[in-house]
């Protein structure tokens, strides 16, 4: 199905040098899972997610060197099969009214702390007795030294999500559409939807996108809902 605009498929011709910044906004930083901190290739395609999102194109079109060792597993089996065609209008400046909350960046590193090996607690022993309790090094925190999370001087959005048809996004992870868009040009294509709670499809450019939608039952804690159409 097509709307009655005609799609935009044109990139501009510098979009697969800027692809490596395009493929950083969907690595992930979660420690138990580094398969996730870089892009990576399966089948001759190039991805890379932090299991929210998840960005793909094939690797004749990525200019970028692929280092990554690891895959995680799935990743092909959850993309759907495309069952529409229809460009969003989707306007950048109605998203910037939504930035009210300060943007953070962390500085600095995790340093697990020596004296309980990161667990935040010890073992006491008094004569028969032993208790395990925070440990004095670290404060129960695990950690000798934390990232510190500092003020950019940006504007990030708060608790709003965005409506497409009957799911629901968390605006930041929405905001990802317009971002690529930024970089490939063209149109923001909505290629897959189907119930509330499954991932949707998107097209743009030469690279296909992947937004997990949030549960339905977090809607009423939102500070206030941007419908799509």
């Amino acid at each position: 199905m097509e709307n009655e605009t005609s799609i935009n498929h044109c990139t501009p011709p510098d979009a697969k040098r800027l692809l490596g910044d395009v493929f950083s906004l969907f690595v992930g930083t979660d420690t138990l899972r580094p398969a996730m901190h870089s892009p990576f290739e399966i089948n001759g395609k190039v991805y890379a997610t932090d299991a929210f999102t998840l960005i793909r194109c094939d690797k004749s079109d990525c200019d970028f060197e692929i280092t990554n060792p690891h895959t995680p597993p799935n990743c092909e089996a959850v993309i759907p099969k495309p069952n529409t065609e229809k460009i969003l209008n989707i306007d950048k400046s109605v998203f910037e009214q939504y930035k009210t909350e300060d943007e953070y960046e962390s500085t600095g590193e995790d340093v697990e702390c020596k004296v309980c090996d990161g667990n935040g607690e010890v073992e006491w022993e008094f004569e028969s007795y032993t208790k395990e309790d925070d440990c004095p090094a670290c404060d129960g925190s695990g950690y000798e030294a934390e990232k510190e999370a500092i003020k950019t001087g940006r504007k990030t959005f708060g608790n709003f999500r965005v409506k497409l048809n009957e799911t629901y996004f968390r605006m930041d992870i929405f905001y990802k559409l317009i971002k690529v868009r930024d970089v490939l040009g063209g149109d923001v294509i909505l290629i897959y939807q189907s119930k509330p709670t499954s991932g949707v499809l998107f097209k743009i450019g030469f690279c296909e996108i992947l937004l997990m939608p949030c549960p339905l039952h977090d809607i009423d804690d939102t500070d206030g809902i941007l419908n799509i159409a």
